[in-house]
């Protein structure tokens, strides 16, 4: 979803063209880790933490965001889905432009921005809760299953089954 509103200014400085600007909140302020919910009414947490050559990283060496929208060469949109990244290289701002600087004052300081290349490394973390139907049966209809697995039955329906091209 497009959104009019306009992105954060660049930084004085280089200008790079494929600069990324992330929108979220960090999951681990204040703490080395982000926690999750991870069912049974709110009594159970997963924690995750980043590792380097067998080393605890700080709160201060990477992010754990929860991404909202994204902002790209002058226009801002909106994710369609909440999403959670590892952030490895560039420190948080407070977030400015697309909609984050008209917020109330109980929420300023709150959201913040990751200006990343787009040739930059990121992890995303897939966090999905539910019972085995919904996880893996009701996920696996067809026209729900993943592109990929349509793609391989099609080039095989498509030389009669074979695996070569002659």
């Amino acid at each position: 979803m497009v959104d009019v509103s306009v992105p954060a200014p660049e930084k004085p400085g280089m200008h790079f063209s494929d600069m990324v600007i992330l929108y979220g909140v960090k999951l681990n302020t204040g703490t080395d880790y982000g926690e999750f919910d991870a069912g049974e009414n709110g009594s159970a947490a997963l924690q995750m933490q980043l590792y380097r050559s067998s080393q605890i990283q700080k709160e201060n060496q990477y992010s754990i965001v929860l991404g909202y929208a994204y902002a790209f060469e002058g226009h801002c949109y909106r994710l369609d889905t909440n999403r959670v990244f590892i952030v490895k290289g560039p420190k948080p701002e407070d977030a400015v432009g697309c909609g984050f600087d008209d917020l109330p004052t109980s929420a300023k300081g709150k959201y913040q921005m990751w200006r990343v290349r787009s040739s930059e490394e990121l992890l995303e973390i897939v966090l999905n809760y539910g019972d085995v139907k919904k996880l893996i049966l009701d996920a696996n209809l067809p026209g729900r299953r993943s592109p990929s697995s349509y793609a391989i039955t099609a080039s095989l329906a498509h030389r009669d089954g074979r695996l070569n091209r002659e």
